[in-house]
């Protein structure tokens, strides 16, 4: 029987570990942590933090995300803009693209199903 998988006080882990980018670097790549807690096929979850910058983003992902802290202005290639701060729920649908803005250092909370692979 599989059992419940837990990650505790969220906003406050200092275990985040360098991870690799989310996007392309527009100008200089900002620094990016993470700490995956869960892994089940193409599914993953965990916390993930990023320094203030730009990165293109082209998702091949499914990603229900939960801002603890921070800000982002989200802009679609079609020109939709989303503005994220600390509080707020979205979903990165598969195949989105577009430029993510860390206006304020973020650290989200994350599951994701990975479709690169289809």
């Amino acid at each position: 029987m599989p059992e419940i998988q837990a990650q505790h006080d969220c906003i406050h882990l200092t275990d985040l570990e360098p991870v690799d980018s989310f996007g392309e670097a527009v100008g200089e790549l900002p620094k990016q942590t993470g700490n995956n807690f869960y892994e089940a096929g193409t599914h993953y979850a965990g916390t993930w933090e990023c320094e203030p910058g730009v990165l293109d983003l082209d998702l091949q992902v499914t990603e229900f995300c939960h801002l603890l802290e921070g800000h982002w202005i989200l802009t679609s290639e079609s020109g939709q803009v989303t503005e994220i701060k600390a509080g707020d729920n979205w979903i990165f649908p598969n195949g989105w693209k577009g430029r993510a803005e860390v206006v304020e250092k973020v650290r989200k909370v994350y599951y994701m199903i990975d479709h690169s692979d289809e």
